[in-house]
């Protein structure tokens, strides 16, 4: 079940991220904006292409020629020199959309009436006055200039929201339009001959705000100069194809944009639509070389900005129309594209974008320009939905599966790398294929799933800590505890065998001292005892199993393992008696009675786990070797001594401790012989009387080993006349006496005396 609520959480979040995808993509757009800025950021500016300049009217041309707007026989003579210069398209990126009136043209025809009025002549009047008159219409002058240039291409723009015309009647706007009207764009492929045109999303005007009448038929081309800007302010998107629909004709006209009319005249090409079933498909430039332009569901091609302002190169006009040879020399301009724009702050032509938040208008055009002529272009093709959604599932399952198995203090630093290899892989993407993928619904569910993942784990391993803490907090040491938290892999609750040491304490005589005892004396010395005894358990690590009465079982090496728990048992098993011994001397003087203790150790396999019911359990051990420990606890009666460690212990504990061996026996239970160990000391300490002793204790237990009862005897009567009070000797004594009478041969002698009691 622990492991399926992961699954059950992280798929969950992932089938929510999708469908929020799915149904409404929108949500995060604001999120989705600011990564496209950052993917531009990251990439770095790129070089402009050497095709396009700008016309600059800039500080230094309105310082120069007076505030904008000047009059146009300006711009007629800039377009004049323009074609001097041989350039092969200008744009403007612009709208002249009233009558120019700043050199008074109308004054003067209102005094060419007033002399209607008071003079006879009328044909002298107009002989008069009309060149007058005619050299200063600055608007004949600049339609001349567009009609011969034989290249200008002229700017309006459409109103993208029923807000800002309010204040049209449908006749006036009838009238903008039918200044537009010829800039028209019908040069649709369907792939349905069928198909109506109408019923295609793509971006719908309100109305237009044309160029006036003379211009706008003297000019061979014109395109929109309308963009449309994203929530957060920044202009993303060029609708390559707008649809106006006209009121007093009710049909549906279509647009197309300023660039693309400038690049129709540059590469002396037609442009082509292409609409299927599922709405446009992409836009193609046709002239000497075919350029395809793709373009997403509403007939928008995505800008692929460049880097901030200043991309392309600026000339001022009026060093144009100055001809200043240091700014624009002689072939600087021939066959290019000069797009004249205000770059001027203060004429407020200024967008913001991802590299520049006042990046001039006129850019944009030369951007859009620059991204086609060199295949700079970024799309989002009807597949990306599809893409996009698919990749929801399949990463938020593997996000589940990560997720699901780290622990959480691991989990940050995968959240961050995941993170951080979803941004990278989206700017690849976008820097090489030119693909648009979303990046805010991954972050968001690599987010979900992490936060939740991880909270999860918080609360399950909490719940774990609580139950190891529950369990062993009173048994092992806080050492031991802390590792169990740290590492849970190291815990295997449930049972597991394992090479391990038990061992097992007891009191001697605890019988008879209870009985002169009251109940409250009793337990408090038990207590002061038991106390003693497992702080040195606990110091060295070792797992308190129980407390039977005034027993002590614990064992080494588990929960946690560690390769040297027949040392630290050993080492425990010496501390607790020497720490008895010290408390001995403290309850003797407090007239409490002298209490000794048993201790057998024994190394071996033996199941260590959690065992119990499903309500109530402890953390134990089981198994003949331990068995083994707790008769040898018993054995030290037989053989007068206080603490006995198997061979299996010495063995590995022997470079740390001094032992002496002191038989091989059967115990009771058990056919397997077992040789068995006093331990004397640590390394090093032990006592010296019974370090003189050794010698012939040694060569005793050699000659008992081979059946050589009198010189076996002989050698630990010597022993016991040093030390009286040496258990072995005396004990292995009697019992060659009694095995001489018992052994009349050798051969019925292994060396394995077996026991008759526990």
């Amino acid at each position: 079940m622990k492991k399926i609520i992961p699954w059950v959480i992280g798929l969950s979040l992932t089938l929510v991220t999708a469908l929020g995808y799915w149904v409404n993509p929108s949500v995060l757009n604001r999120v989705e904006l600011l990564f496209q800025n950052m993917h531009f950021q990251w990439r770095g500016p790129i070089p402009a292409g050497p095709e396009v300049v700008i016309a600059a009217i800039d500080e230094k041309s309105i310082d120069e020629l007076g505030r904008w707007p000047w009059p146009r026989d300006v711009l007629a003579s800039l377009v004049e020199k323009l074609v001097e210069h041989e350039v092969k398209a200008i744009g403007f990126d612009m709208v002249f959309s009233s009558p120019d009136e700043s050199t008074g043209r109308k004054s003067l025809n209102k005094i060419k009436e007033k002399l209607k009025e008071n003079i006879e002549d009328g044909p002298l009047v107009d002989r008069l006055m009309d060149p007058l008159i005619q050299e200063a219409d600055n608007d004949a002058r600049f339609a001349s200039a567009l009609k011969a240039s034989r290249r200008s291409v002229l700017g309006y723009f459409f109103h993208f929201t029923s807000e800002d015309v309010k204040h049209l009647s449908p006749e006036e706007k009838h009238f903008h339009f039918q200044n537009a009207r010829p800039s028209r764009f019908s040069g649709f492929i369907k792939e349905d001959a069928g198909l109506d045109l109408s019923s295609v999303d793509f971006r719908s005007a309100y109305a237009v705000e044309s160029n006036i009448p003379i211009l706008s038929k003297n000019s061979r081309r014109a395109g929109f100069i309308s963009f449309d800007v994203e929530s957060d302010g920044t202009l993303r998107k060029l609708p390559v194809i707008v649809k106006y629909h006209d009121s007093v004709t009710q049909q549906d006209y279509f647009f197309p944009p300023l660039s693309i009319r400038v690049l129709e005249k540059y590469l002396k090409g037609s442009l082509f639509f292409r609409v299927g079933e599922f709405g446009p498909e992409k836009v193609i430039l046709d002239g000497k070389k075919s350029i395809e332009i793709p373009v997403n569901s509403k007939g928008e091609m995505l800008v692929n900005f460049l880097g901030s302002r200043g991309t392309f190169p600026h000339v001022s006009i009026t060093d144009i129309l100055h001809d200043r040879k240091d700014f624009v020399s002689e072939g600087s301009l021939k066959d290019k594209i000069v797009l004249v724009g205000a770059t001027a702050t203060a004429l407020g032509d200024i967008k913001v974008t991802p590299f520049d938040p006042v990046y001039p208008g006129v850019e944009i055009q030369g951007t859009i320009i620059d991204n086609i002529l060199h295949n700079r272009l970024l799309y989002q093709p009807g597949w990306i939905p599809t893409f996009n959604l698919v990749t929801l599932v399949l990463s938020g399952i593997l996000l589940t599966f990560i997720y699901s198995r780290l622990k959480p203090v691991f989990g940050v630093v995968i959240f961050f790398a995941i993170a951080g290899g979803q941004l990278s892989l989206s700017q690849w993407i976008f820097v090489n294929k030119g693909l648009w993928i979303t990046d805010a619904f991954p972050l968001m569910e690599n987010a979900l799933i992490f936060f939740s993942l991880t909270i999860y784990g918080y609360m399950t391993e909490r719940k774990q800590k609580q139950f190891v803490q529950n369990i062993f907090g009173k048994y092992v040491s806080p050492t031991v505890v802390n590792k169990l938290l740290q590492g849970q892999n190291e815990l295997k609750l449930g049972g597991e065998e394992k090479e391990l040491t038990a061992l097992f304490t007891d009191l001697a005589g605890f019988t008879t001292f209870s009985e002169k005892m009251s109940a409250e004396e009793l337990v408090n010395l038990l207590n002061d005892y038991l106390t003693e005894m497992t702080e040195v358990l606990l110091r060295h690590e070792g797992t308190l199993d129980k407390y039977d009465g005034d027993a002590i079982k614990a064992f080494f090496g588990a929960p946690v393992y560690f390769n040297d728990h027949a040392k630290r048992a050993c080492f425990v098993a010496i501390e607790m008696q020497e720490r008895l011994g010290e408390l001995r001397e403290k309850w003797l003087k407090e007239g409490r009675p002298e209490l000794f203790m048993r201790i057998g150790v024994n190394t071996g396999q033996m199941v260590v786990g959690n065992l119990g019911s499903k309500n109530r359990m402890s953390y134990g051990m089981n198994g003949d070797s331990v068995n083994l420990a707790a008769r040898l606890e018993g054995v030290n009666k037989e053989y007068e001594t206080f603490t006995l460690i198997s061979e299996t212990t010495f063995e590995q504990a022997k470079d740390f401790i001094e032992a002496r061996e002191v038989d091989t026996i059967r115990v009771v239970g058990r056919s397997t012989p077992v040789r068995i160990y006093e331990l004397l000391g640590k390394k090093g300490s032990m006592d010296e009387r019974v370090r003189g002793i050794l010698t012939f204790y040694n060569e005793g237990l050699q000659f008992y080993k081979e059946a050589k009862w009198d010189e076996a005897a002989d050698c630990f009567g010597r022993v016991l006349k040093i030390r009286p009070e040496d258990g072995p000797s005396s004990t292995l004594l009697k019992r060659c006496q009694l095995l001489k009478k018992s052994y009349l041969v050798k051969k019925d002698w292994d060396g394995v005396y077996s026991m008759s009691s526990k």
